[in-house]
């Protein structure tokens, strides 16, 4: 608890001492790194975190300025250790905590063998899982693959979904209902 309360009090300090926006909590000791283009965290930067620490609560104001490549009517907003996060998925089975509507879930995962070995040995970026929460009321289907973190969350009446807020970076995600995003338009050159 003293750990906790003196890594609040170090943030608050350092919130004070500097004019540039941070995020609302911060869950580990390391400083969220700078946003890259590519936006994988530099190896300097990568730390050991556990599953329950890979995703933090983040503030829509001090998001960095970039395209956004959806854009929900309402959503929370999630920051990702994406490098850690992928990681945990390397095998065949994974158990993943991952944001919902109804609080954090951890998630049993097994692979949904989208592709041939050849295949997946040749693009390790991507990955495909089906599973369940472990209480059982969620099933999942989810995606990683070059633009980040693709996950389709189904409740008894629900449908959420976890993806990328913006263009070319895998760190920021939004969590939201099917039903938020606009409907597309349909081009009229097609009738």
């Amino acid at each position: 608890m003293r750990v906790f309360l003196f890594s609040l009090l170090m943030i608050a300090i350092a919130g004070c001492s500097s004019s540039k926006k941070k995020p609302a909590v911060q869950l580990t000791a390391e400083p969220i790194p700078k946003v890259q283009e590519n936006n994988d965290v530099p190896q300097e930067h990568a730390i050991e975190i556990t599953e329950s620490e890979l995703w933090q609560k983040y503030d829509e104001a001090d998001l960095p300025d970039l395209e956004k490549r959806i854009s929900p009517s309402s959503f929370e907003l999630y920051y990702c250790e994406y490098t850690s996060l992928l990681s945990s998925l390397r095998s065949s089975s994974a158990e993943l905590e991952l944001p919902t509507q109804q609080g954090f879930k951890t998630f049993l995962l097994e692979n949904s063998n989208t592709m041939n070995e050849e295949l997946a040995e040749k693009y390790p970026e991507i990955k495909s899982y089906k599973g369940k929460s472990v209480d059982g009321k969620l099933t999942i289907r989810l995606d990683a693959n070059a633009e980040g973190l693709f996950a389709e969350i189904k409740g008894e009446q629900t449908k959420q979904l976890l993806s990328p807020l913006l263009k070319g970076n895998k760190t920021f995600y939004a969590l939201y209902n099917e039903d938020a995003l606009p409907k597309p338009t349909r081009d009229e050159s097609f009738d």
